[in-house]
């Protein structure tokens, strides 16, 4: 019953997604408006958003303490984005760690310590973006409370799981599997989140951010050429971020769309040309690192299968 209603919610999510993307849209005003984007500009955000994966690749290897190569690194960024691309709830970041597992023997415990360090980094820095757009937009004193408790809480969460107490709490599970397997975790994350390691993580985390903003806001304004100011241009990059992040759909599809038409309208930019965009940058955003992913796996002889299963 739970799992009928569940797909039945989705199924009503999706249509309504789809009815707000697709009402009232000129098809005729699709073509002209791909037409106009500059193909310079484009290449320089396809560059950018490889980039951004290497980014990616040297802020696993430093997180790791350089036990994972900046090569395996890349190839599991990139594998990421790939599986992102294919399944739905971002399954991509688990893919990751078994890509490791299989061709580079790191243990999965390990893998999940860095990549929940890397989420928490990661919500961090969108949170305080978040916020920080979210006043622009609305200039509410309200909401900007709202975004720094949550940021508040954020942070607190990083000091609770670093905290002894953490230690303690794991020996009243019952479980002597989980037990064990929480208490190799809580290792990983003191060694991970050590001081000289947190402030090198924040600078590469920073440049991840840096990277990602520069690549939707000069999508926006070299490719599409859209005549927004750098306020609106740095909103409409937030709302495409968190609508990207939503998986509902591999790679966030509908969500992102949505919310790109959503911003952008409001901007009074037309409908069909906030549609065009945002389906021309989501592919540009997955579609780089995903032909990447199948030259590695191609060249090493492996199959998807081999890889998920």
């Amino acid at each position: 019953m739970k799992k009928i209603f569940s797909l039945l919610l989705k199924t009503i999510v999706l249509f309504g997604l789809g009815y707000y993307i697709f009402h009232d849209i000129e098809v005729s005003l699709l073509l002209p408006a791909l037409n106009s984007y500059s193909l310079f500009w484009l290449s320089v955000s396809i560059l950018s958003v490889i980039g951004s994966d290497f980014v990616l690749a040297l802020r696993w290897r430093s997180l790791s303490q350089n036990s994972c190569s900046l090569q395996a690194s890349f190839e599991s960024i990139v594998f990421s984005v790939l599986t992102n691309t294919l399944l739905p709830a971002k399954l991509g970041e688990v893919a990751k760690l078994f890509y490791l597992k299989k061709l580079y023997n790191t243990k999965l415990s390990h893998g999940f310590s860095l990549m929940l360090t890397e989420r928490f980094f990661d919500v961090l820095v969108l949170g305080i973006l978040v916020v920080i757009s979210a006043q622009i937009y609305w200039n509410d004193v309200k909401i900007q409370m709202l975004g720094w408790l949550s940021v508040f809480c954020i942070v607190t969460l990083f000091f609770l799981i670093k905290h002894p107490v953490s230690r303690k709490l794991i020996h009243w599970i019952p479980t002597t599997f989980l037990r064990k397997w929480l208490i190799r975790l809580y290792h990983h994350f003191q060694i991970v989140l050590a001081k000289k390691s947190v402030i090198t993580l924040s600078l590469w985390s920073a440049l991840l951010w840096f990277s990602y903003i520069f690549t939707t806001m000069l999508f926006f304004y070299a490719v599409m050429d859209l005549p927004l100011s750098f306020t609106q241009l740095f909103v409409a990059t937030m709302v495409s971020f968190i609508a990207f992040s939503i998986p509902l759909l591999p790679a966030g599809s509908g969500t992102f769309q949505a919310g790109i038409i959503f911003i952008l309208t409001q901007y009074g930019i037309t409908k069909e040309e906030a549609l065009i965009g945002s389906i021309v940058l989501q592919l540009i955003m997955v579609l780089p690192s995903s032909i990447v992913s199948l030259m590695i796996i191609q060249r090493k002889k492996l199959s998807l299968k081999e890889l998920l299963v």
